[in-house]
């Protein structure tokens, strides 16, 4: 396996890369992620030209298997700047409105995008930040933006009065609100009429407070139609139901639900009522913004749920999270995939859904393909006799 790169760096390939042949183990083809097994692919000026069995002699890169690129379908970016400072906090005293985060943000602005941050960030398609500060949106977009990944920001009003309301429009790609229950009526029926052409999220049902005073229910009663909500812990069944016959995109946070709440919204029951799931990563300063580590934790709980059902939350139901056709791999369509090697389970997996999810975290190679842009990571392991 070709491995070009120093240890724990990211290599950019030039936009002028013109034609690319990869041979690989696996390949999860299509919306249905079905692996087509030992194969090559073909991208030529950023588009996939051919996908076909076997393995040529002329490839550039062989790995183990190839698959869509992940959405980060919720994160908040700036407390990675105030690392591990929720420890020893609830979710009130740490996230709230007068939570330790806030004042550390703002106290420390830089850097947006450290180097290991960015690091991590070059795996995604998409990202989406719940941006505390708005007029923070373009930076972010146009850092992330270096390495392939399309920036989505969904930000907060702090007076929420039509004014400010409209210079986050101009900065951000919509609203992100942290607990819908906080914001007047009047507020709300204005957020109806910019859901009609920008995101309109909310935090839904992350506390057992916000459950019982139906804070899905007031969005919804003011016509509010929200593409996605995030976290869901306390839902109830009937309430799963709802957001399948709306068509709402459940995201969810198991690391932070867990750290914050000790409890996971109940992934059986969303899926058993055609919910489709998503995953996000939650506070970037507490948790490490990778989704695969989220998405291992629910393969984990959830052990009697097919693998790729995971695979599709974290590769495809991100996309329909903000309203984005999936980038998936077909031919003819333009390339946004990954590649990774996965040890012995390149060849003798039991189930590979299961491999790719067991061991993309630590996977020693990992190229990125981004139309006519590589990204390459390598992980060398030295060890003394």
């Amino acid at each position: 396996m070709k491995n070009p790169s120093p240890a724990g760096t990211v290599k950019k390939g030039s936009p002028a890369l013109s034609r690319i042949v990869i041979n690989t183990y696996h390949l999860l083809y299509g919306i249905e992620l079905e692996d087509i097994g030992k194969s090559h692919i073909i991208v030529e000026n950023g588009v996939i030209k051919e996908i076909n069995h076997g393995f040529r002699g002329d490839a550039d890169y062989t790995v183990g298997a190839i698959l869509p690129l992940p959405v980060n379908a919720h994160i908040h970016l700036n407390d990675y700047r105030v690392p591990e400072h929720c420890i020893g906090y609830n979710l009130s005293s740490y996230a709230g409105s007068k939570g330790v985060k806030h004042p550390l943000i703002q106290l420390v602005k830089n850097p947006i995008l450290p180097e290991e941050l960015a690091y991590v960030m070059t795996q995604y398609s998409i990202v989406v930040d719940y941006q505390e500060h708005f007029w923070r949106c373009n930076e972010f977009r146009e850092k992330l933006s270096r390495y392939g990944v399309k920036y989505i920001g969904l930000s907060r009003p702090t007076r929420y009065d039509l004014e400010e309301i409209s210079d986050v429009l101009k900065h951000c790609d919509g609203i992100g609100i942290s607990n819908p229950l906080k914001l007047p009526p009047w507020i709300v029926a204005e957020l109806a009429q910019i859901a009609n052409n920008k995101i309109v999220s909310a935090h839904i049902s992350e506390t057992k407070t916000m459950e019982e005073h139906g804070s899905l229910h007031y969005l919804l009663n003011y016509r509010v139609k929200p593409p996605h909500i995030v976290h869901g812990v306390y839902l109830e069944d009937w309430e799963y139901k709802l957001l399948a016959d709306e068509d709402i995109v459940l995201v969810v946070n198991p690391r932070s639900n867990l750290w914050f709440t000790s409890k996971l919204p109940r992934i059986d029951k969303a899926l058993k009522h055609g919910v489709k799931v998503a995953v996000g990563t939650d506070n970037a300063g507490c948790f490490h913004p990778d989704v695969w580590v989220d998405t291992l934790l629910l393969e984990t709980i959830y052990k009697d749920i097919d693998p790729r059902t995971f695979l599709e939350m974290t590769t495809i139901n991100g996309y329909y999270a903000v309203r984005q056709k999936p980038l998936i791999i077909e031919e003819n369509m333009n390339a946004y995939f990954m590649g990774v090697d996965l040890g012995v389970a390149n060849y003798r997996s039991g189930n590979i859904y299961g491999s790719i999810i067991n061991r993309i975290i630590w996977s020693p190679y990992k190229i990125f393909v981004k139309e006519n842009n590589l990204y390459i990571h390598t992980i060398k392991y030295h060890f003394k006799d």
